[in-house]
């Protein structure tokens, strides 16, 4: 294996992202032969056109994917070298009088700028070497290293086009992978959304205003902050923001924060290297590089932990970030939504979220009002929704509503916003069989035990302010059957963060136990 051969491997494979790839290996192979330019291109045997997929070139590397008519004359000569190469790759120098080098001169001088500032004569004139680039035996593209001038290449550029074709084969088939696998994420993420209802309804409605600050903020690069109650559909805000921006075309990669265990945190942010911990058997690409180019969309920012949170405010700042065990600095591009339905002011007070962290996030708050304050909606999310369930059940009928059913739903203060909203519909669905959709019913239920607060629990008041905050503690554990965090747990029943209310235990040696003392 050459110098050759390992330098320009190491340059190629150095990024999927193929034009950032093939200008660092120009800037190699332009110090060992005469180089302007750098192009990878395919060729349309339907349409007898060659495709430019990318060039390098002194101002950098782009991506093109255009198409170029090829001369007939040029098409057949081409097609005789496309056939040898399927049995013996050998590069091809075309001089400067070459045919084929006449219409190529016109795309060096469109693409590459410093050919184009160069004295009259030799701008005309261009030298071409090429290369079939070939992966698990088929011809993925070609290679081809331009220069202007006369009679520039000869045999011992050659050699190095031997040395080159491999990695850069393999390396225009990775990408072109890549390139496929991202765009099925995108028809996946397309499909989901319309299998899951995940779209936004009300745009013209109750979230008029909101649609009108999202279409002034997505273009830019700023973060956002969406407030709102459990249920108010901030995910969705999060995704048409995503797609309205610039990054649409990138990946919109989620995180809940309340989710993800407190020591897995950094390895869900930012990545891992294999052995950085025990389990740690691969290394493990964290949420940062995942979203790169894109969104990250971190739900319930309010649920993350003290110790991420320092973290994440790095992140901010300054764009960088470690993997957890490893010591390469990688760059974060990528823009931040972040979502919770805290009081985050409160918490800062309280000392449970970082001051600094809340200003960098609030930016561009977004409040998403909640369902019972947008009711003029709910017909459009109900006909939206037994659209999406019927499919998604496999419903051979599509129901219409019972008489009085919209004017029930309108009615009901719903608690639990538009997934509660959604939940009952595709219970409906599930009752109706074929009849009329009734929710009358459905709707008389008793009230789930989050509405049960602490201080509806009666008790004389005696004590001390301590021992009266320890009973509520305990009570709140009570209701919740000793669940600290997360719906319906105690920290939700006192309005705190589970990590206030953990200390406030420790303070007043409240211990979990299968039951708990309310005395």
């Amino acid at each position: 294996m050459s110098d050759r051969f390992r330098e320009v491997a190491r340059r190629i494979f150095s990024s999927l992202d193929l034009e950032s790839a093939l200008f660092d290996a120009y800037a190699y192979l332009k110090g060992i032969m005469p180089l302007d330019g750098a192009f990878i291109t395919s060729y349309d045997h339907g349409q007898k056109k060659a495709r430019v997929i990318a060039l390098a070139c002194a101002e950098g590397g782009v991506g093109l994917d255009e198409m170029i008519s090829i001369s007939d004359g040029t098409w057949e000569m081409m097609g005789v070298w496309h056939e040898e190469s399927r049995q013996n790759p050998t590069p091809w120098i075309r001089d400067h009088t070459h045919p084929i080098n006449k219409e190529f001169i016109r795309l060096v001088k469109h693409w590459l700028p410093s050919v184009r500032t160069r004295p009259e004569g030799s701008q005309n004139l261009c030298c071409t070497i090429s290369c079939a680039l070939k992966s698990q035996g088929e011809i993925m593209g070609n290679l081809i290293l331009a220069a202007a001038g006369e009679s520039l290449y000869n045999d011992s550029h050659v050699e190095v086009m031997k040395d080159i074709c491999e990695p850069f084969g393999m390396a225009l088939a990775n990408a072109m992978r890549f390139k496929d696998l991202v765009r099925d994420h995108q028809a996946l993420q397309r499909d989901t959304r319309q299998m899951t209802g995940d779209v936004m309804i009300g745009a013209h409605g109750g979230l008029s205003k909101v649609r009108r600050l999202i279409e002034q903020v997505a273009p830019t690069e700023s973060p956002v902050l969406l407030l709102g109650e459990t249920g108010t559909g901030k995910e969705v805000v999060a995704g048409e923001i995503h797609k309205l921006s610039p990054r649409c075309k990138g990946p919109l990669i989620r995180l809940n924060c309340g989710a993800i265990p407190e020591s897995l945190m950094d390895s869900e942010l930012f990545g891992h290297q294999k052995g950085a911990f025990t389990g740690a058997f691969e290394t493990s690409v964290g949420r940062f590089e995942r979203a790169s180019g894109g969104t990250l969309f971190l739900d319930e920012i309010g649920e993350l932990p003290m110790a991420a949170q320092v973290k994440l405010l790095r992140v901010l700042q300054s764009g960088e970030f470690e993997r957890v065990g490893g010591t390469r600095v990688m760059q974060a591009d990528v823009r931040i939504i972040a979502a919770t339905h805290r009081n985050l002011e409160a918490m800062v007070a309280e000392g449970t979220f970082r001051s600094d962290l809340w200003f960098r996030l609030h930016v561009f708050p977004l409040s998403i009002p909640p369902l019972r304050k947008r009711t003029e909606d709910i017909p459009a999310m109900v006909d939206h929704f037994i659209l999406h369930k019927t499919r998604e059940m496999n419903l051979s009928y599509r129901p219409c509503l019972a008489e009085g059913a919209l004017a029930a739903l309108m009615d009901y203060p719903w608690p639990g916003n538009v997934r509660e909203l959604q939940n009952l519909v595709e219970r409906a669905l599930i009752l109706s069989g074929g009849r009329p959709l009734r929710f009358e019913t459905l709707l008389d239920r008793p009230a789930p035990r989050a509405e049960t607060k602490v201080w509806e629990v009666t008790e004389p008041l005696s004590g001390t302010f301590d021992d009266m905050a320890a009973s509520w503690i305990r009570k709140a554990l009570v209701l919740s059957h000793g669940k600290v965090s997360g719906p319906n747990g105690a920290a939700d029943r006192l309005g705190l963060h589970p990590n206030t209310l953990r200390s406030k235990m420790k303070k007043y040696g409240i211990r979990l136990h299968r039951r708990v003392n309310v005395n």
